[in-house]
């Protein structure tokens, strides 16, 4: 026999849900590894190649990504030693991954939604929130115009006049856009 299912254990299909995994350990180890992978490539490649640029190149993939990967342990440290709670380990408020109602949302101080207030407030630890579209076409354009300018860089001035207009269209365009909030 099996037992009764619990509230909100129980998936669409009838099928039982896992309860919710901490796995704020998973981005670390997965830089750590990738940058020890990239390190052992890079020893091979020097010892192998005689060739400094690959070998530089190889090694600098390595040190960011143990640098990315050292930023996440740490913060997670930190994160352990102020006593947040993971998800599904119980504890108040939304700090440990747990969505917070939207009432909720609405009223705490210094959030930012995307029905009042002024693009930027203060929050409860005197940081700054802004606001930014969900969805956006002016970042692409951003990106066009710099591609265009950076190629124009190497080609000549006919290109570089073409991709500043289209970089600076685009700033523009996603500065008015996050003004007016749409």
């Amino acid at each position: 026999m099996s037992e009764p299912a619990v509230p909100g254990t129980e998936g669409a299909r009838g099928h039982e849900l896992r309860p919710p995994v901490d796995d704020r350990k998973v981005p670390w180890r997965v830089f750590v590894c990738v940058g020890a992978f990239v390190a052992v490539i890079a020893t091979v490649y020097a010892a192998t190649s005689y060739e400094e640029g690959g070998t530089v190149m190889l090694i600098l993939a390595a040190v960011l990504a143990l640098w990315v990967g050292s930023f996440l342990w740490l913060k997670q440290r930190e994160q352990e030693a102020a006593g947040e709670t993971a998800p599904g380990e119980g504890g108040e408020g939304g700090e440990g991954g747990e969505a917070m109602p939207e009432a909720e949302a609405a009223a705490a101080p210094g959030r930012v939604t995307a029905s009042a207030g002024p693009p930027a407030r203060e929050g409860p630890a005197g940081e700054v929130a802004h606001y930014l579209p969900h969805a956006s076409a002016w970042p692409f354009a951003i990106g066009l115009g710099a591609a265009t300018l950076a190629n124009g860089l190497v080609l000549g001035l006919w290109v570089i006049v073409p991709g500043a207009a289209v970089m600076v269209a685009g700033i523009v365009g996603f500065v008015r856009q996050t003004r007016r909030r749409d």
